[in-house]
């Protein structure tokens, strides 16, 4: 239900087979996150030489980055080795391969058409896809966690992060853990910014919500075709468009394709959300 088709029937199937794979080594969800983090860097290297052949392998890790992106969840998962800071980390590596990567290939488009319009369009296109791949998380949790009967219905609170931070301070826990819990509680506190501009009815932190098999019935009814327009603008299209598009050495398509295209899925996901909130809150 929150995921796009391409992501489900592709990605996937490639990440439990490289989970089967590992899983009965000795190797950790955190350092398969690693792992996406480098094989993204690289891609992000690739783009900075700029030949084609460059070009077509940072595609094909970038692609495989985002397929390694997905697999350190279901290791994760499968060793029930799962955690919060495990899930920080996780974030933040995502938002680093995005840096790695995105600027690297906007300056080969610039070094290689000279296009005034082209850089214009490159602020706008990293921002506004951080606002989607933002409020795609956001809504993506709240769908997983109300349809999900065994939920508590407690959604994560401000304070609930603040706490950890607390804690991992007094542990003297390992720095990287400080830091990406801290990143992750930005990333909360501009979602709740977000979504109470756009979609005041669908902030959560503060509520706690009844359970039931009907809760669950009505949530997913309303949500899930807006769920799947968010699927549309989240990480996953982001990455196999970019990785395609760098294969070709046409990445000024998929500038053009985050500009209009993702624009105009969100504007339409941001309408139909509204409608939905207000539909299940009734």
């Amino acid at each position: 239900d929150v995921e796009d088709p391409v992501n489900l029937w592709v990605h996937r199937p490639l990440a439990y087979a490289f989970v089967a794979l590992i899983y009965r080594t000795s190797i950790t969800p955190n350092q398969v996150t690693l792992m996406a983090l480098i094989v993204g860097s690289v891609a992000g290297a690739l783009f900075l030489v700029g030949t084609k052949t460059a070009l077509l392998f940072g595609g094909i890790c970038l692609w495989s980055s985002a397929i390694l992106d997905g697999a350190d969840g279901i290791l994760a998962r499968a060793k029930r080795q799962f955690s919060d800071v495990g899930r920080a980390i996780d974030g933040a590596a995502d938002g680093l391969v995005a840096v790695l990567t995105v600027l690297p290939a906007f300056y080969h488009l610039w070094v290689t058409h000279h296009s005034v319009l082209q850089l214009v369009l490159m602020p706008v296109a990293i921002g506004t896809t951080l606002f989607h791949v933002y409020l795609f998380d956001f809504y993506k949790e709240a769908y997983l966690q109300h349809t999900k009967p065994s939920w508590d219905g407690r959604p994560e609170r401000l304070s609930d992060i603040t706490a950890r931070i607390e804690r991992l301070k007094a542990e003297r826990a390992p720095w990287y853990a400080r830091l990406t819990t801290g990143i992750y509680l930005g990333l909360v506190q501009n979602q709740i910014r977000a979504v109470s501009a756009l979609n005041p009815r669908a902030l959560r932190h503060h509520l706690t919500f009844p359970v039931s098999a009907d809760s669950v019935r009505i949530y997913r009814a309303h949500n899930r075709a807006p769920m799947q327009l968010w699927a549309m603008v989240s990480t996953a299209p982001h990455a196999y468009l970019m990785s395609i598009c760098a294969m070709f050495d046409r990445l000024d398509i998929y500038l053009w394709l985050r500009v209009i295209a993702a624009n105009a899925v969100f504007v339409i996901a941001c309408i139909w959300q509204r409608v939905a909130s207000a539909r299940t809150s009734a």
